[in-house]
């Protein structure tokens, strides 16, 4: 089935599902904003409710859920928040080149010339070579030669009809070789004019810091039209704003990667209790979560996911996931969980402790041990 047609199927099934109203944001002022909104989203609107869903950025399904619009059009403001989402996502993209529009995947091709960026690429850019030196190297934009090497590992595992000769591991030479490319100091910055030049065979992937970033610019530009009550759903990265309309704080339930994991069929997943393991609540908080449970494949009985450490230049090994609560600071959501789920549990729980915005929960193993930040619990609805 063709792709845009395997879309609009999705999303047509997705409308049966949801209650109320569904309109393809036939709010918006001009055909052209309407005509882009119903090619790559729905939007649902009910009373005190309305709700924007696309399929199609950032590898994962959105939802921007607004709940109280302080008076103003919620529809309008959510198909621009889809342009928004396309935005970040063809700046920030490693797999595609757009006409007119120089991004990662740009820079990645010719890493040697300079190009000059659009500001915002150009900041991020820099929080995330920054963030190389506060996490000690375990968060690294520069890792793109590695993250490529196993991609390709992995998707030729995973493709339809693979089978045990298609699956193998990248050979420690090939790894090394890439390694050589992956060194954070040979990103050359230029504040004056947005530019960036990097060493022969560099790339970058923001796939740690993307989905934090563009989430808080989509709240931003929804805060600047009037909304008062907003929730972002981004594959799992979850962003409240203001309140409830029923006047509490928001509830979020995180939901146990084991049972994720093995689509809910273990025994006692099919039960809430067990199926969401941790319930935060709390005001203007976002909640994300790390770990090996859901991008892997398989060589040899073994298990690969799709988060490399830096370090070792492989997947790491042990643990299932780590969760994070922010309540500052939102836009480094994702690269404090992916920082944190990648470190040794001593320095990652050292961390945590450090910074007074953050806290976390750690999921040790298949048997759901765990261990938590000395002030989760403060968060945690029993």
């Amino acid at each position: 089935m063709h792709s845009s047609t395997l879309r609009l199927v999705r999303l047509l099934i997705l409308a049966l599902l949801l209650p109320g109203h569904v309109t393809w944001a036939n709010a918006a002022n001009s055909s052209a904003d309407s005509a882009f909104c119903q090619q790559h989203g729905l939007i649902q609107s009910e009373p005190n409710r309305s709700v924007l869903y696309t399929l199609d950025y950032f590898g994962t399904s959105i939802s921007v859920e607004v709940l109280d619009d302080g008076g103003e059009d919620a529809a309008l403001a959510l198909c621009e928040s889809l342009r928004l989402i396309e935005h970040y996502h063809q700046l920030a993209s490693d797999y595609d080149t757009y006409p007119g529009l120089v991004n990662i995947k740009s820079i990645n091709l010719d890493p040697t010339a300079t190009h000059r960026v659009d500001p915002e690429l150009f900041e991020l850019i820099q929080t995330g070579v920054e963030w190389h030196r506060l996490s000690g190297g375990y968060f690294n934009i520069a890792i793109g030669p590695v993250v490529q090497l196993w991609r390709q590992h992995r998707f030729q595992c995973n493709q339809q009809g693979a089978g045990p000769d298609d699956c193998s591991l990248p050979s420690n030479e090939a790894l090394k070789a890439a390694a050589t490319h992956t060194r954070i100091n040979n990103i050359h910055l230029n504040a004056a004019n947005h530019s960036i030049t990097m060493a022969e065979g560099m790339s970058l992937d923001l796939g740690g810091i993307a989905k934090g970033w563009m989430v808080e610019k989509v709240l931003d530009q929804l805060k600047q039209r009037g909304m008062r009550s907003v929730v972002i759903n981004a594959g799992g990265n979850i962003r409240h704003y203001g309140r409830h309309p029923e006047g509490r704080p928001f509830v979020t339930a995180i939901e146990n990667p084991v049972c994720r994991k093995h689509d809910f069929q273990l025994p006692g997943c099919d039960q809430m209790e067990t199926r969401y393991t941790e319930v935060v609540t709390g005001e203007n908080l976002t909640v994300v979560t790390s770990g090996n449970y859901l991008k892997y494949f398989e060589v040899g009985g073994k298990e690969y996911h799709h988060i490399i450490d830096p370090t070792t230049l492989y997947p790491k090994q042990g643990g299932v996931a780590t969760s994070v609560v922010l309540s500052n600071n939102h836009i480094y959501a994702d690269v404090l969980s992916t920082t944190l789920f990648l470190m040794p549990l001593d320095r990652a729980k050292a961390l945590a402790e450090k910074l007074n915005y953050l806290e976390g929960v750690w999921v040790l193993d298949e048997n759901g041990r765990r261990v938590y930040s000395s002030g989760f619990e403060r968060l945690s609805r029993h």
